[in-house]
């Protein structure tokens, strides 16, 4: 468990209507697991049923009853992991599947959120004089998770400042417009040997009400599972060390 996990009770936590995001086991799939999604519909003592919104042949390719599942709901400012072990399932028309109802789940800060490589155009408004924000700058997203984001940015932007984000479009989930905090500023080295930043920034959770935020998280979820559909690894960027362009991914690179 990570070091910034809790434990709550599932029944404080878990209600009818939440989106669940389920990794299965799968030595086909990337990363050994098979990403899908679904909304929790029934809540009973021992178990609960989750619908999917799937593929038939993708419902049809259901575990081994007692196979564990990794899965997955969003929080307040947070996710909920928990293993739950495979059931049943449903007959055709329905597609919903069963699983053990856990006992306890674990709370995990909005920064454990898997982060997407994601080249999309962003308008940010950086810190001005006496706590006031400049005219917003266009420049590129460079990825986004259920907490944050971070962008290029041709200069350095202090620690802890505030600034405001602007997305026209994001897929799946649509404009996204939030003040964020800035947590990193990384400097990367283009192919052309000019030095660049990469802004990471958290989101100020004011910005997002409950619903808003797991909107978002189930969105960046859709996201990670379309991006390994198209055979695409997740990269690793690491955003602790002075990178350069061969750190991103290619399509990021093309606006370094």
């Amino acid at each position: 468990m990570p070091d910034n996990a809790e434990t709550k009770r599932a029944d404080e936590v878990l209600r009818p209507g939440q989106f669940v995001h389920l990794g299965i086991p799968d030595e086909d799939a990337e990363d050994g697991l098979r990403i899908m999604q679904g909304r929790l519909i029934e809540l009973a003592l021992r178990y609960f049923a989750v619908e999917l919104k799937c593929p038939v042949k993708d419902f049809l390719s259901s575990p081994d009853a007692g196979t564990e599942i990794a899965c997955a709901v969003a929080g307040d400012g947070c996710v909920y992991r928990f293993p739950a072990g495979f059931r049943g399932s449903t007959r055709l028309p329905e597609q919903q599947w069963f699983l053990d109802k856990p006992e306890t789940v674990s709370r995990i800060q909005m920064r454990e959120f898997v982060r997407v490589p994601l080249e999309l155009p962003l308008a940010v408004r950086l810190p001005g004089g006496h706590g006031s924000l400049h005219t917003a700058k266009d420049t590129t997203l460079v990825d986004i998770s259920g907490g944050g984001l971070s962008f290029v940015n041709d200069g350095k932007v202090l620690l802890a400042a505030s600034i405001a984000v602007d997305i026209p479009e994001v897929p799946g989930y649509g404009p996204l417009k939030a003040h964020a905090r800035v947590k990193r500023c990384t400097p990367i080295t283009t192919p052309t040997g000019r030095t660049v930043y990469h802004i990471g920034a958290e989101f100020e959770a004011d910005d997002f009400s409950h619903a808003e935020q797991e909107r978002l998280i189930q969105t960046v979820f859709d996201l990670q599972r379309s991006y390994l559909q198209r055979g695409l690894r997740m990269p690793n960027i690491d955003h602790t060390h002075r990178s350069s362009a061969k750190d991103f991914p290619e399509e990021v690179q093309k606006d370094l």
